[in-house]
């Protein structure tokens, strides 16, 4: 019986591995595209803001 069950969990994981998700054409890394693709570019880090502080503000405003 768990012969029987290595030998299906083999043969399901040897079928998803050579399916290769759907991906057509050999797999390769974003960093190195074989010879004429050329990746999307990636878009540039934008910091995020921070939030106003109400108290920082009501300070700033005191002191003028």
């Amino acid at each position: 019986m768990t012969r029987t069950v290595l030998i299906v969990a083999a043969a399901v994981m040897v079928t998803l591995l050579a399916s290769g998700c759907g991906q057509r054409g050999p797999l390769y890394l974003r960093d190195s595209p074989p010879p004429g693709v050329k990746p999307p570019l990636a878009k540039p880090y934008e910091p995020v803001p921070y939030p106003p502080d109400p108290q920082r503000e009501r300070d700033h405003r005191e002191d003028r």
